[in-house]
This record gives C-alpha cells, structure tokens and sequence, in this order.
C-alpha cells in the first residue's frame, strides 16, 4: 500500500478527540482560526508500509480543513 491519504481512509477515519479535550486546541484557534468546540482530532485505519503499522493523525475544522497530517507508527495488535 502506498503512503498517501486515501478517499476510503478518509472515509473510515475516527474521531479520537474533539473540543477542549484536544490537547492543542487552543494553539490551533491560534493559528487557523475557528472556535475551540469545532475542532476535532482524526485517526486514518492502520495500514501497513515496510512490515510496520501506521496510522495518518490530523485535525480538522468546518471551514478550515484539514492540517497538520502526521503519519504515526502503532504498535501491531
């Protein structure tokens, strides 16, 4: 699998964290804007590149998009 963020991992990405329990959400409203309860954290299904698992990890907000992609090893189950 390549190492790009997908239509179907958008699709089937979780919500990990929203609001004031994000623990940058107040640097984030620095940053891009918009009101701390609109942001939320995301988490991509786990795919695997080279024999390790992974996950993309950003946060998203109405209006603003998505920012700060991050592709994050996981420990394999």
């Amino acid at each position: 699998m390549n190492s790009q963020l997908t239509p179907l991992m958008l699709a089937q990405a979780r919500v990990i964290a929203k609001g004031t329990r994000i623990r940058d959400v107040h640097r984030l409203v620095d940053m891009y804007g918009g009101k701390p309860s609109r942001w939320v954290k995301k988490s991509s299904p786990r795919f695997e590149l080279v024999d390790k698992q992974y996950e993309y990890h950003w946060y998203e907000h109405p209006g603003r998009g998505r920012v700060e992609l991050k592709r994050k090893q996981v420990n394999q189950r």
